[in-house]
């Protein structure tokens, strides 16, 4: 769509050094500031992006929900680019909805623009974020129920933990799309799911991801992928993990080995929100996680 301040572009794999070079340099911890969880939800949350007086803006839609746009990345004048994304609202007929990814950028709005906007907290968005070394040792009582899972694992099967490469992708697609036809029409969003994996693994090598995967009797039966969210701050972010859960303890080993093989020199590991449902919110409460990456929706009054 073309507006009199700037074009918006669709999300492209030519984008990723672009996207690459903004988020290194906002040097932010939440799970969105990475091109791949740009790049495989950009059909499923219509994303888009702009560049406006230098800075990135990026615009999404989920369904027939509203249009918001992630709260302006780089060094340019903050107030005048979120004036023109305000004019851009009013094209479109619809109040002005602000992503906000820190307190920083919280501040910033709250100062450029006092009195102007309506904040709330994202909860279902918040991100979860682990000691590294917690979930590999999974120390004391609070993990006890970790370790039980996965010394049964160990006591049943032959498994091997192994790093895949893009070749694994067939094997991965095959595991996760059997999970998708077990869930169809009990999980929502199902189907969003299975092409968001599907973008990931088929364009695997361009996206420049680490994925490692669980074998027994030389049959995967679980995988995970992740790579470097931000260097400066040691952390790691983990973008799929997925397990036959008929193999007792599958998930809390391939969380565990894929740490301790992959990430274990960093300092954290952001595993993501729980997107507001029960059983993920539980699952990812159960890790303990040391800090929570709050999110706020602000909106214009």
């Amino acid at each position: 769509m073309n507006t009199e301040e700037f074009k918006l572009r669709a999300v492209t794999l030519a984008d990723k050094e672009l996207f690459d070079k903004y988020f290194e340099e906002s040097s932010f911890i939440n799970s969105e500031y990475t091109f791949t969880n740009m790049f495989m939800w950009r059909n499923s949350y219509n994303i888009r992006y702009a560049l406006i007086d230098e800075m990135l803006c990026i615009f999404s839609k989920h369904g027939n929900g509203p249009e918001t746009v992630n709260f302006p990345l780089g060094s340019g004048n903050i107030k005048l680019v979120i004036e023109k994304i305000i004019n851009y609202f009013k094209t479109i007929n619809q109040r002005p909805l602000i992503r906000i990814y820190s307190e920083d950028m919280l501040d910033a709005l709250e100062a450029l623009f006092p009195d102007t906007f309506i904040i709330t907290e994202d909860i279902d968005s918040f991100d979860y974020v682990y000691k590294t070394e917690d979930l590999i040792e999974l120390p004391g009582n609070k993990y006890h129920s970790k370790r039980n899972h996965i010394n049964k694992f160990k006591s049943l099967y032959n498994y091997e933990y192994h790093r895949l490469t893009p070749e694994s992708k067939d094997a991965c697609l095959s595991m996760f799309n059997r999970w998708c036809d077990s869930k169809e029409g009990l999980i929502p969003g199902i189907s969003e799911q299975r092409e968001a994996v599907t973008e990931l693994l088929q364009n695997w090598k361009a996206l420049d991801i680490t994925g490692g995967g669980i074998s027994v009797d030389g049959k995967m039966i679980a995988f995970s992928f992740g790579e470097v969210l931000n260097q400066k701050h040691s952390i790691a972010v983990i973008h799929l993990e997925h397990a036959d859960t008929e193999f007792h303890g599958s998930f809390p080993l391939m969380n565990q080995q894929f740490l301790e093989n992959e990430w274990a020199h960093l300092e954290y590991v952001n595993r993501e929100e729980d997107m507001g449902l029960p059983g993920l919110r539980k699952a990812k409460q159960s890790y303990k996680p040391c800090l929570m990456v709050k999110k706020y929706i602000a909106s214009l009054k």
